[in-house]
């Protein structure tokens, strides 16, 4: 006896799999005698073959009045389930931004050493696709950093810019002759500064649905943390600062 939960696990239904094995027994048959040796009523074989000849399963010839049915090659179904997963391919990408757009996943990491510092500096990348916009409150200034992470901001102002990244930043006037020097935005242009008479908080990054927090100093730290509701507080915090901030 043939195991039919094979044919299940791919999708056919109990009276589907009855009227397909049912013809290939048979072989070439009309409705009569397949009714009687599924065992099944009249509307249910008919839907099933229905739905069958649909699947690529099942064929038919007219002869005279009568129809014929034969089950097809059952090779056809490893073509009938790379059919079902294609189909599944091309809808994943819909289901996997339904799910995106309900996740509300909280998490904060912590990125230690200069190596962790320009992990989560390339975090942005990951999460922002071209075009997009990131806003936050400027960090260190140029001379804090090593040779190496010297070369590491260039690099990440290059992909910045090749990205399309739109950006906007505040900065303590205090630092405005620092940042107005800064040799990385000469070659790949400056984000839109504003400045603010000693109060701005230094180094925050708001992209997306996270808060990067960094902290410049013989060993540099940076925290992100992902949260709509945490990112949107900063995010009106900083755009309420934008309004009163001194333009360049």
């Amino acid at each position: 006896m043939i195991d039919t939960s094979v044919l299940e696990d791919v999708g056919l239904t109990n009276a589907q799999i009855q009227v397909y094995i049912s013809l290939l027994e048979l072989g070439e048959t009309t409705t009569g005698p397949l009714i009687k040796k599924s065992n099944l009523q009249n509307s249910v074989v008919y839907n099933a073959l229905n739905q069958l000849i649909e699947k690529g399963l099942v064929t038919f010839v007219v002869r005279g009045k009568r129809k014929y049915f034969s089950a097809t090659n059952p090779k056809n179904l490893i073509s009938f389930l790379e059919e079902k997963k294609r189909k599944l391919e091309e809808l994943l990408p819909q289901l996997i931004r339904k799910q995106k757009a309900k996740e509300s996943k909280q998490e904060a990491k912590v990125f230690l050493g200069w190596k962790g510092m320009k992990a989560a500096f390339n975090s942005i990348f990951d999460a922002l696709p071209e075009g997009s916009d990131y806003i936050g409150f400027a960090g260190g200034a140029e001379e804090q950093f090593n040779k190496e992470t010297q070369e590491f901001f260039k690099s990440f102002q290059k992909k910045r810019h090749e990205m399309g990244y739109k950006v906007k930043l505040i900065a303590n006037e205090s630092s405005r002759k620092t940042f107005e020097k800064y040799g990385y935005y000469k070659l790949f242009g400056r984000p839109e500064y504003r400045f603010v008479p000693g109060f701005a908080p230094v180094g925050v990054i708001i992209f997306g649905d996270n808060v990067m927090v960094v902290a410049f100093g013989e060993e540099p730290v940076a925290i992100i943390i992902t949260s709509k509701q945490i990112a949107e507080v900063y995010r009106r915090f900083f755009w309420n600062m934008w309004k009163v901030a001194n333009k360049p």
